[in-house]
C-alpha cells in the first residue's frame, strides 16, 4: 500500500519537457464530454483530461482512480464508494457525491441517449450521496459487469454541465472542466485540440510529458503521408496499405516505426431494418446479402495485412467470443434466397418482388484509400445475382453520422467493442431503438431479454451461454454483416516511448497508457 500510495508522487518527479507529443486524428472530434463518446476520436482525447472511478493497470486488473475503495454487500445489491478526499475539478471546485449522482441522472436523458448510450451505470437502480465523498449505489439484481461500469463512469461537475436539447451544442464541449492530469488550452475545436499539464492534479495517475496536440489528418492520404515523414505527427493510424510499406521499410523515413496490434473491433457492414425506410427491413433480404461476403477479396489481403473472418459479435479476446465454424458465403446461395423471398430476376437484370419494385439499395461507405475495397467487391458480387447497389462514397465519418438518420440502406463503418459484452446491448435491443444507439433499428425479444439476463447472471459459464445465444440470434436475423475483426496500424516517431495496448488494443484506456508517453529527446 506506501508503494501505491508514493508513486503519483514519484511519477509527478519526473514529469518531462518538450515539444507537445503531436497525434493525428482520422476525423473531427465533435465534443470533449465524457457523456458524448460515441466514437474512439473522442475517447482518446478525454481519456488525458477526465479520470474515472476505476481504471485498469496494465494487467488488465482494476484499480481505483477517482475512487479511494469501494465495498459490496448484501449480496451484491448493495454498493458503497468512497471518492479520494482532496480532489478537484479543473476549475477548483472539489470533486463531490453529488457530482456522481447528478452524472448518473444525466446519462437518461433522450437528448444523451441519442448519442451515446453508457447502458451500464444509466441502468444502475439508484444513486444516492452520503456526505461529499460516500456514495451508495443500490441494485434490484446483483450485476456481474459492475467494475466495467465503473469503469465506464467518468463524472463531470454538476454545476457545469447543465445540458440543453443539444448536448453538442454545449459551451464546454471544446472547454471542458475535467478532472483528469491535462486541461485544454483555450481555441481548441473539432479539428485541433492542445492539452497541457495542469499542476493541480492530485489524482493517482498523472501524466508524464509537459503537452500533447491532436490535430486532424489531412483526408488527401499521400499528404498525411508527407507530414508523417516530414515529422508533423509522432503517432497515428495507417491504413493497412501504407503499414504494409511500412513494415516493409518502402515507406517513410528512418524517423517512422511501424506498431500493430490485435483490436477489439470489427470490420462492419451495418443494414437498415427498419420496414418503413428500407427493403432490408425483411430478414430474408438480409441473409441473402451475406451470402455476397467478399470473402475471397478479403483473403487475397491476407498477405498484407492481420485480418480473418468475423462470426462473432464479439471479437477473439472476450470470453464471450464464440468460435464457430460455418460454411462459406455463395452467391449461388443468395440467388436461391432472393428466389425464395419473392424477388424475381428481370429482364433489365435487376431482380423484381410481386409489387414491382426493384431490389436496389443504397449503401454508404468512406472513400477507399487502395484502390478497390470491400464494399466494392460487396456490391459487384451481388450485381451479379441482380441486387443494385448504388455506392456513394464520403468522407470518413459520414456513414456513422448517416446511420444515425436513418438515411440509407446499407453504411460500412467499423466497430469498436468494450470490455464487457453488456457495453454492446445498446446495438441490438429495444431499448436501443427507443434511445438512438441502434442505428440498424433491429428488434428482437429474446435478444432484448438474454441481454438483460447476461447483465445479471454472475456465474461465468451461464453468462457466457448466455452471449453465445445472442451472437447465433444476430448473426441468423443478420441485422450487420461482419466482415474482418480489427487491428491497429499505427505510425509512431521512433522517439516516442512509453507506447502500450490495453486489452481492447487501444493505445489508452488504462495505466499508464498515453499518461506515461515522453519523447526522448
Amino acid at each position: 500500500m506506501r508503494l501505491r500510495l508514493m508513486l503519483p508522487f514519484c511519477l509527478a518527479a519526473l514529469v518531462l519537457a518538450g515539444p507537445p507529443i503531436s497525434v493525428a486524428l482520422d476525423k473531427p472530434v465533435q465534443s470533449l464530454n465524457p457523456l458524448l463518446l460515441a466514437r474512439e476520436v473522442e475517447a482518446q482525447v478525454v481519456d488525458l483530461i477526465f479520470d474515472r472511478l476505476v481504471a485498469l493497470d496494465d494487467h488488465g486488473a482494476f484499480v481505483p482512480q477517482l475512487l479511494e475503495s469501494w465495498e459490496i454487500s448484501g449480496g451484491g445489491r448493495d454498493i458503497l464508494l468512497r471518492l479520494r478526499p482532496g480532489l478537484t475539478w479543473h476549475d477548483g471546485t472539489p470533486i463531490e457525491a453529488e457530482d456522481l449522482v447528478a452524472t448518473w441522472r444525466m446519462l437518461s436523458l433522450p437528448q444523451v441517449l441519442k448519442i451515446y448510450d453508457v447502458v451500464g451505470v444509466r441502468t444502475m437502480d439508484s444513486l444516492v450521496a452520503e456526505g461529499p465523498l460516500k456514495v451508495r449505489i443500490r441494485l434490484k439484481q446483483p450485476r456481474a459487469s459492475l467494475l466495467t461500469d465503473l469503469y465506464n463512469f467518468q463524472p463531470v461537475p454538476r454545476r457545469s454541465y447543465i445540458l440543453g436539447a443539444n448536448p453538442l451544442q454545449h459551451p464546454l464541449n471544446y472547454t471542458p472542466i475535467g478532472s483528469g492530469p491535462y486541461r485544454v488550452l483555450p481555441g481548441a475545436q473539432a479539428r485541433d485540440i492542445q492539452l497541457q499539464l495542469w499542476s493541480g492534479y492530485r489524482g493517482p495517475h498523472p501524466g508524464r510529458w509537459e503537452a500533447f496536440h491532436f490535430r486532424v489528418q489531412p483526408s488527401d492520404q499521400v499528404e498525411y503521408a508527407r507530414q508523417l515523414k516530414a515529422g508533423q505527427y509522432h503517432f497515428g493510424n495507417l491504413d493497412w496499405f501504407r503499414h504494409y510499406l511500412l513494415r516493409r521499410g518502402a515507406f517513410g523515413g528512418a524517423n517512422l516505426i511501424s506498431l500493430s496490434s490485435p483490436a477489439a473491433s470489427y470490420d462492419v457492414f451495418w443494414f437498415n431494418c427498419n420496414p418503413k425506410r428500407s427493403l432490408l427491413g425483411d430478414p430474408r433480404i438480409r441473409r441473402a446479402l451475406a451470402e455476397a461476403l467478399p470473402w475471397e477479396f478479403l483473403g487475397a489481403q491476407r498477405g498484407l495485412r492481420a485480418g480473418r473472418l468475423a462470426s462473432c459479435v464479439w471479437p477473439p479476446g472476450n470470453w464471450a467470443h464464440q468460435q464457430a465454424v460455418e460454411s462459406l458465403p455463395r452467391l449461388e446461395r443468395a440467388a436461391a434466397l432472393l428466389d425464395a423471398a419473392g424477388w424475381r430476376l428481370g429482364l433489365d437484370g435487376i431482380r423484381h418482388d410481386a409489387k414491382g419494385r426493384a431490389l436496389r439499395l443504397v449503401m454508404f461507405s468512406a472513400w477507399s484509400y487502395s484502390g478497390r475495397d470491400s464494399a466494392d467487391a460487396f456490391c459487384e458480387a451481388l450485381k451479379k445475382v441482380g441486387v443494385e447497389i448504388d455506392l456513394r462514397r464520403t468522407p470518413i465519418d459520414e456513414p456513422y453520422v448517416l446511420s444515425t438518420r436513418g438515411e440509407g440502406d446499407i453504411w460500412d463503418y467499423a466497430w469498436n467493442t468494450g470490455l464487457d459484452p453488456d457495453n454492446e446491448s445498446p446495438l441490438f435491443s429495444s431499448d436501443g431503438v427507443k434511445g438512438g444507439s441502434n442505428v440498424t433499428g433491429y428488434q428482437n425479444p429474446e435478444v432484448d431479454r438474454l441481454f438483460l439476463e447476461g447483465r445479471h447472471e454472475l456465474d461465468p459459464g451461464r453468462r457466457q451461454n448466455l452471449y453465445f445465444r445472442i451472437n447465433e440470434l444476430i448473426q441468423k436475423d443478420r441485422p450487420i454483416l461482419q466482415l474482418t475483426y480489427g487491428a491497429a496500424f499505427l505510425a509512431a516517431d521512433r522517439r516516442l516511448r512509453g507506447v502500450g495496448f490495453n486489452p481492447l488494443g487501444q493505445t489508452y484506456g488504462y495505466i499508464p497508457g498515453r499518461r506515461g508517453w515522453w519523447l526522448e529527446m
